[in-house]
């Protein structure tokens, strides 16, 4: 997740652009760069943090009177000055800044290498080159007729010195709003970029695009071309909050992003996918590691490569590796870890390598040393998480290793037709459990009022009930305990009682939810209070009813109920949401 932003007046439009990268900081600060016309396209970009960037080429100070800019969160190519946005094709007439991912990208830039200079590593660039092969008279046409070629995400600035009154404007599965103003129009990927200078704005839609110019703002469709009414949103949010984009914490932000990046991860450059997919099938033993959160996104793996693959894939907690595995020359190592910084994932992938296995990592951070240090590495796309509670990065990981064992049961020759077609409806499905926030925050005010909690699931939501737990224990401080519903009556049903509540995931109609509704009639039997999360109608008083799914994909459809759960009791309880005491973003020591 990038930030993005431009604008077109009467205004020096360098530092109304600089101004917005500030207000889009948190959506990235690896690199960043401003391109501004002034007869010509003139681009200062660089590495580092916008104020550094600013004090060493003054970032803010390009002529003219309409601009576009970027702070990156590197996905593609490393972080450098050639892989720093705006991108410029081959005549320098045309500049580009991007947020998404063109899946297709290497087919195009395979093809456009032919004829055009590549100077970075990013996906990207194919848009600008290809943008310069559809030139002719109007950049306009030849943004159209680029989109329609791309396959992937995307939220697109243009600009050209050949038309230098007007940007173009697209946007799929990223957002993008056009902000009003007096003497000119800005646009961003949030309304804090441009909310200072205007409380006007107009939000693009998937497949939307518009021409914006100083004095005119006209949005038509990409599929059709026929201009479109839109309504003005007046914004009534304070800079701060609009960087959260309305939301009261981070972590209720991250939460309703998940359909997007979710998408994003569908979208990971197949070839990448793929060559881990290759690795897996010629490794004699797989390991899938990673701590807290990334550990259960690899339990929940485990059940997908045994299910969909047919292959033995055993996930471990990093810090226990050293102890568990058996690693030799003929082992592949894959570490999942948000930040590519985890002190325990490392150390175990380190280990790994010394002892021969080749390595690999699911990651959210380019550049880091987990991806200096693998030989096969996965963006998992779901841009910067602020709050220190994994949400977004969670599911973005469940995601990529979806895919792994999607393209693994591929190469063996099995039919995974089905579950690639449920798998790309889940996106709408989260949206649709988003959608009754209120009700889950109704159970969270009436439901969680003790200290003990205790999460159960089977199967593949073994770990979804770890998950749930973990999440709850992380920002309220209240006791909670995640297992198998089979194993409560060895030993953990002693301790039902009035100061211990049961949540229970129950997926669809199978042989587990058959099961887990034994366990808990158990529960109840003992004067248990229980509060059901069910695919299914269920006859009990205390229930969240959600879309149905295979059980194989529920884990996607129960995370944002946990989350959402542990973030209204944390809320009601007072907590720090965005910032639990004794946590941090990434574990860097042992």
């Amino acid at each position: 997740m990038c930030g993005i932003t431009g604008y077109v007046g009467t205004g020096k439009a360098s530092r109304y652009v600089f101004e917005g990268l500030k207000k889009l900081e948190y959506r990235g600060y690896d690199s960043c760069g401003i391109a501004a016309i002034d007869d010509i396209i003139r681009v200062k970009k660089d590495t580092g943090m916008i104020d550094e960037i600013e004090e060493r080429i003054d970032l803010s100070e390009l002529p003219g009177c309409i601009a576009i800019g970027h702070t990156r969160w590197a996905t593609h190519g490393g972080v450098t000055v050639e892989n720093a946005h705006p991108h410029l094709d081959c005549s320098g007439t045309i500049a580009v800044v991007h947020n998404g991912i063109i899946s297709n990208y290497k087919e195009l830039r395979k093809e456009l290498e032919k004829k055009h200079r590549f100077t970075s590593d990013t996906d990207t660039e194919v848009l600008v080159h290809l943008i310069e092969e559809n030139y002719k008279q109007n950049l306009e046409e030849a943004v159209i007729n680029t989109l329609k070629r791309i396959k992937g995400t995307y939220a697109l600035l243009v600009i050209s010195s050949e038309e230098p009154d007007r940007i173009i404007v697209a946007r799929k599965e990223s957002p993008l709003l056009i902000g009003l103003g007096d003497g000119g129009n800005f646009v961003g990927s949030d309304v804090s970029a441009f909310l200072a200078h205007s409380r006007k704005a107009i939000p693009l839609d998937d497949d939307e695009y518009a021409v914006i110019t100083g004095n005119s703002v006209e949005v038509k469709s990409i599929i059709t071309g026929k201009k479109l009414d839109k309504d003005i949103l007046e914004i009534e949010l304070t800079e701060k909050a609009a960087m959260k984009e309305g939301y009261p914490y981070f972590m209720l932000k991250e939460i309703h992003e998940q359909p997007s990046t979710i998408t994003s991860a569908q979208n990971i450059y197949p070839e990448e996918i793929r060559t881990v997919a290759e690795a897996m099938q010629k490794a004699e033993k797989i390991y899938l590691t990673g701590a807290g959160t990334s550990l259960h996104a690899c339990e929940v793996a485990e059940y997908w490569f045994s299910k969909i693959a047919g292959k033995l894939v055993v996930a471990v907690d990093s810090s226990e590796l050293e102890n568990r595995a058996v690693v030799d020359n003929k082992t592949l190592v894959i570490g999942v870890t948000q930040s590519g910084e985890t002190y325990d994932t490392l150390s175990a992938m380190r280990f790994a390598k010394k002892m021969g296995a080749e390595i690999g990592v699911i990651v959210n951070v380019i550049g880091s040393t987990a991806t200096r240090f693998a030989e096969y590495v996965i963006m998992q796309s779901s841009g910067m998480e602020v709050s220190v509670a994994a949400t977004k990065t969670y599911t973005s990981q469940l995601s990529v290793l979806l895919r792994l064992a999607i393209e693994l049961a591929k190469l063996e020759g099995k039919d995974v037709k089905v579950i690639e077609k449920e798998f790309s409806s889940i996106p709408d499905k989260m949206r649709q459990v988003l959608s009754i926030e209120d009700e889950i925050k109704g159970k969270a005010d009436s439901f969680f009022n003790v200290s003990n909690y205790l999460f159960i699931g089977k199967g593949i939501n073994t770990p979804t009930a770890e998950e749930a737990a973990l999440k709850l224990k992380e920002i309220t401080y209240l006791h909670a305990e995640g297992m198998s519903a089979g194993l409560l009556k060895h030993g953990t049903i002693s301790l039902i009682d009035e100061n211990m509540s049961t949540i229970a995931f129950l997926p669809s109609d199978s042989e587990n939810s058959a099961k887990m509704l034994s366990n808990i009639q158990e529960v109840s039997a003992r004067d248990g209070r229980v509060l059901i999360i069910s695919q299914g109608k269920v006859d009990e008083d205390e229930f969240i009813s959600l879309p149905d799914t295979s059980e194989v994909l529920s884990p996607f459809i129960f995370s944002p109920v946990f989350q959402l759960l542990a973030y209204y009791v944390a809320v009601k309880l007072g907590r720090n949401v965005d910032k639990p005491r004794a946590l941090a973003k990434s574990v860097t020591v042992e």
